[in-house]
């Protein structure tokens, strides 16, 4: 379900994600058409070569969200990186927590033996957000009959106001 340029900005506003402007991308058709529900975003990482081989991958910007690889295998390494970052993204909007936005990457401190490079991701792809959960409730009898005579989507109905409710 496609998003409207003007959701996507809401969507951005409430996640305080609108600082975010050097990592976040949306993809967006012709003609002023509904963007894509892609969430691209990329923050700068450190690789640091491990002794034994492999790397150690961590985003300075975002407390406690790193990875590794035991391998010398940099596009395993980029790899994982975009996928624990994709996770722990997607956690953060999902939870409604703030997160800083990124750096430019000019502006990382890294030892001489480290390199730093841009990570990108799709959050998008790692929101739980699209899987449907049944739920059981129970409205007055005229209140289904009405709302089915109107050709009221129900589930919908519920979603919005949950949503509205918890703004």
């Amino acid at each position: 379900m496609p998003l409207t340029g003007k959701e996507m900005l809401k969507f951005l506003r409430k996640h305080d994600l609108k600082k975010c402007r050097l990592g976040v991308s949306v993809h967006s058709s012709k003609g002023g058409k509904p963007m894509s529900k892609k969430l691209m975003m990329a923050y700068p990482a450190i690789f640091r070569a491990e002794e034994n081989g492999g790397y150690y991958i961590e985003f300075p910007n975002l407390e406690g969200v790193y990875t590794g690889i035991s391998e010398n295998d940099l596009p395993l390494g980029l790899e994982m990186a975009s996928e624990v970052l994709g996770i722990m993204l997607s956690e953060f909007i999902q939870n409604g927590e703030k997160f800083n936005a990124p750096s430019p990457i000019n502006m990382i401190k890294h030892k001489e033996s480290e390199f730093v490079t841009l990570v990108a991701v799709d959050v998008s792809q790692y929101f739980e957000k699209d899987k449907l959960v049944k739920k059981k409730l129970s409205i007055p009898k005229w209140v289904d009959e009405r709302g089915k005579k109107l050709g009221v989507n129900f589930s919908a109905s519920l979603t919005q106001a949950i949503l509205e409710t918890t703004e």
